[in-house]
């Protein structure tokens, strides 16, 4: 009896202990609430969500590696093959100058580029006399630029520098000069980019036509600079296609004027509202709009996020498997569980949330109930704008690296052959190449060619 009246006592003094202790951190607890309160700033619990650790990696252990690594085929010996023999003149280990042949070698194999060189072409035009009619007459060699003493390689390279890696006149001039030992000077470029561009026009008309007949158009915009202002370069494009307008203005006008009215198919674009102008279906990114919910859930406390939150990012993720996997099911089955994300999302909508943050999610999900999940009912159409970012990021990288214009018509001509480079990308077209074939095509008065594969 007497140790259980011991055991009984020290419980008690434990408990007397522990409320002590309970009653100085509340009152501690107070006192920081009552700082942040004068200091203007107001307290929020986080969001119940697992934190990320801040352990600093060691960059000296190599990251593991998920894939076991790809490497690049030794090439193959053909009839362009330079072979060198190789032979030494005394031993490398007692340096004796008598070696002879013991009939055994080893091949190695390095692709390279030959040594780069300009070429000189000149073009004897004959002047001749028709019989017919007795007037004189001269012809035009094959990729002959009449008046100018730059050839169209260089002027193509040229642009490909400027519009595609994003380098300036300067250090285009600068390539130019090391590689080739051709001397431009920078307004000289500027020239040969703007013809360029100028051959290419009759192309990216064609181009945009074909866009405006396809089933799906990715969009895009982001910043640009001309001559110092900031302006917007646009970028519409489909798999095969990516297309891009530089413009003063950032509203449903410039959309307009590159798509139209009205488009036959879908049109997949962020939120922006200069979208909203164009009569045809939609389909908006819910990448952005999961981003916009993952930011919601670290800021707002575990309440909102569990009521609100949360199912949403649920949902939009579901729907997106559920997409992946529409080839697994019956056309039935299918349907069935199309409707059930609907209804889910229809529950959701209509919760009307009071905090701030909330009712702007849901308003914007209000405003465009119908655009969010066309991709269930499109198999073509994705769920996001991936097309589109991945074809605008290499305009992001020029402009951060200071390859913005000086004039409007350099941004159009930049414009232009960005446009070109891009889709000969998508269709694994030289683009070289192909400015050469357009070139032909043109002295013969004949149709352009487009740069698309034969699919």
């Amino acid at each position: 009896m007497d140790e259980l009246r011991r055991q009984v006592e020290e419980l008690l003094a434990r408990v007397t202990e522990l409320e002590r202790e309970n009653a100085e951190l509340l009152a501690r607890n107070a006192e920081l609430e009552a700082e942040l309160k004068r200091r203007g700033k107001k307290y929020t619990p986080k969001a119940n969500t697992k934190k990320r650790s801040k352990k600093t990696p060691d960059r000296r252990k190599p990251p593991h590696r998920k894939h076991p690594g790809v490497f690049r085929e030794p090439p193959t010996p053909d009839e362009n093959t330079i072979d060198h023999d190789v032979r030494l003149e005394c031993c490398p280990h007692c340096g004796c100058q008598d070696l002879e042949e013991t009939g055994r070698f080893d091949d190695h194999l390095v692709e390279d580029i030959p040594e780069p060189k300009t070429e000189l072409h000149r073009y004897r035009r004959h002047v001749q006399k028709c019989r017919g009619c007795g007037r004189a007459c001269q012809g035009r060699g094959d990729l002959e630029l009449p008046g100018a003493h730059i050839g169209p390689r260089a002027r193509l390279l040229a642009g490909y520098s400027r519009a595609h890696l994003g380098i300036s006149l300067e250090k285009t001039d600068d390539l130019l000069w090391q590689l080739f030992g051709m001397d431009l000077s920078r307004a000289g470029t500027l020239g040969h980019i703007r013809w360029g561009a100028t051959l290419f026009d009759p192309v990216v008309e064609e181009l945009f036509k074909i866009l405006r007949a396809s089933p799906v158009i990715h969009a895009d915009e982001t910043g640009w600079r001309i001559d110092g202002k900031n302006v917007w370069a646009w970028c519409f494009s489909n798999p095969r296609l990516a297309l891009f307008l530089i413009d003063h203005h950032r509203s449903a006008d410039v959309v307009k004027r590159a798509l139209g009215d009205s488009l036959p198919g879908v049109l997949v674009t962020d939120f922006y509202a200069a979208y909203h102008a164009i009569e045809c279906k939609k389909q908006k990114c819910l990448v952005h709009l999961l981003r916009d919910l993952h930011a919601l859930r670290e800021e707002l406390s575990r309440h909102h996020v569990r009521k609100y939150v949360e199912p949403l990012i649920t949902l939009f993720q579901d729907a997106i498997e559920l997409a992946k996997i529409r080839s697994t099911m019956s056309g039935r089955k299918y349907q069935a569980a199309c409707q059930k994300i609907e209804t889910r999302l229809e529950r959701i909508i209509w919760q009307k949330p009071k905090q701030p943050d909330c009712r702007r999610i849901n308003k914007r999900l209000v405003r465009h109930r119908f655009e969010l999940l066309t991709f269930l009912e499109e198999a073509d159409v994705p769920a996001d704008n991936n097309t589109s970012e991945r074809d605008i990021r290499s305009v992001v990288a020029a402009r951060n690296d200071g390859g913005v214009n000086r004039s409007d018509w350099g941004a159009a001509a930049f414009a232009t052959l960005k446009s070109v480079i891009r889709t000969c990308q998508k269709n694994g077209l030289n683009f070289l190449e192909y400015g050469l074939s357009v070139l032909r095509a043109q002295a013969a008065d004949s149709s352009l060619p487009l740069p698309l594969d034969s699919g």
